[in-house]
C-alpha cells in the first residue's frame, strides 16, 4: 500500500484539497474559477475544451488591453503575469496545456486526450510544439503589432510561415492533425493559427491548413473562437486606423 508521507500541515491541507476538487463530480459543485481574455489564443483553448467537456467554469476577466494581467491582484495568482489560470480551490494551474490536461483527466477526456502511449506523445508532441513555437512567435508578432513596431521583420514572417509548414506537413498526411479524429492538439493549435490570420491571411502555400480551420466551424464551441476573434480585430482596427 502507498503511504504519502508530508513534511508538514500546510502541505498536508493542500492535498487533502486537490482530492477534494479533483473529480468532475466535485467540480459540478465547486466550479473552478479561469482567469483570462478571451482574446488571448490559450484562453480560448480552455474555454472550448471545457464546453466539449461539458465542463462549467466561473471566467473572471483579466482585461490584457488595461494591463490587468500587471496588477497587484493578479500577480499574486499568477507571479508570470500571464493568462489563462485556472483556480481549483486555492491551488493555481497557469498553463493553457496543463489545464487543458487537468480537464480531461478529471472528465474521463479520452475523446480529446486518449490514453493509447503512441497517440498521446504524438499529441504531446503537437502540443509542445504550440508551446515552444507556434504560440510563441504568434505572441511576439501580434505584440509587435501593438506596440506599434510595425511592419515585423522578414526573418519573423518566415518563422511563422515554416511553423505552418509543419502544420501542412501534419495535415498532408492526415484529417487532423493526429488522424482522423480532433485531439486535444488540434484544440491548442487552431486559436492561435486563426489569431494570426488576422494579420496574414492564409495563403496558397498552406491550402491543408485552411481547409483544416473550416472543419471547425460544424462545431458548437467554434463561436467561443469566433469572440474571441472578433473581440481581437476590433483591437486590431484600432491600431491600424491609429495610423491612417
Amino acid at each position: 500500500m502507498l503511504k504519502l508521507r508530508f513534511v508538514n500541515k500546510n502541505m498536508c491541507i493542500k492535498f487533502l484539497q486537490y482530492c477534494h476538487y479533483g473529480t468532475i463530480e466535485n467540480l459540478a459543485i465547486n466550479k473552478p474559477t479561469l482567469y483570462g481574455d478571451e482574446i488571448s489564443p490559450p484562453v480560448r483553448f480552455i474555454m472550448m475544451t471545457a464546453s466539449i467537456l461539458g465542463i462549467d467554469l466561473n471566467f473572471y476577466k483579466i482585461d490584457l488591453f488595461k494591463n490587468e494581467n500587471k496588477s497587484e491582484y493578479f500577480t499574486k495568482i499568477n507571479p508570470l503575469q500571464k493568462v489563462p489560470v485556472l483556480m481549483v480551490g486555492d491551488i493555481s494551474i497557469c498553463d493553457s496545456h496543463a489545464i487543458a490536461i487537468y480537464l480531461c483527466h478529471i472528465c474521463n477526456g479520452s475523446s480529446l486526450y486518449p490514453n493509447e502511449p503512441l497517440l498521446r506523445a504524438k499529441i504531446n508532441q503537437m502540443l509542445f510544439f504550440n508551446s515552444s513555437t507556434l504560440f510563441r512567435i504568434d505572441s511576439e508578432i501580434l505584440s509587435a503589432y501593438f506596440s506599434q513596431q510595425w511592419p515585423v521583420n522578414d526573418k519573423k514572417i518566415e518563422e511563422w510561415l515554416l511553423a505552418l509548414d509543419y502544420l501542412e506537413y501534419n495535415l498532408n498526411k492526415n484529417i487532423w492533425l493526429n488522424g482522423t479524429k480532433m485531439y486535444l492538439a488540434d484544440i491548442c493549435t487552431f486559436p492561435v493559427v486563426t489569431s494570426m490570420a488576422q494579420l496574414f491571411v492564409l495563403t496558397d502555400r498552406h491550402p491543408k491548413v485552411r481547409q483544416w480551420i473550416k472543419k471547425f466551424e460544424n462545431y458548437p464551441f467554434y463561436e467561443i473562437n469566433k469572440k474571441g476573434l472578433s473581440d481581437l480585430q476590433n483591437f486590431i482596427d484600432v491600431i491600424k486606423n491609429g495610423k491612417s
